[in-house]
């Protein structure tokens, strides 16, 4: 059951991070890469730097604390790997949304 559950999470995360693909290279074309394009986008890779940097410090934090754990704490690496596309596969997304609200506000 419990792998059902993470496989359609993945396959979520799948889907949209294809249509994100596909709607900013849309986007791309519609603004034929001009300046307001690369403002935006210059403006979105600054919010998505920050999405992975705060993901470092999680993990950082994270190993920390197993660290100092007393028992050791087995996670198979297919379900890391798995959590690891996700967030890489998340940052897209994180992307695109910053994009289409910038978008609007610019």
């Amino acid at each position: 059951m419990e792998q059902v559950g993470l496989m359609s999470i993945i396959l979520v995360v799948l889907v949209s991070y294809l249509y994100v693909l596909g709607r900013m290279s849309k986007l791309k074309r519609i603004y034929h890469n001009d300046e307001r394009w690369q403002q935006l986008k210059l403006r979105a890779g600054q919010i998505t730097k920050a999405y992975y940097e705060g993901l470092i410090i999680l993990i950082a934090i994270l190993l920390v604390i197993l660290l100092w754990m007393p028992t050791p704490m087995l996670v198979p690496l297919d379900r890391i790997l798995g959590i690891g596309a996700i967030a890489i596969m998340i940052g897209q997304l994180v992307e695109y949304l910053a994009v289409r609200r910038l978008d609007g506000m610019m």
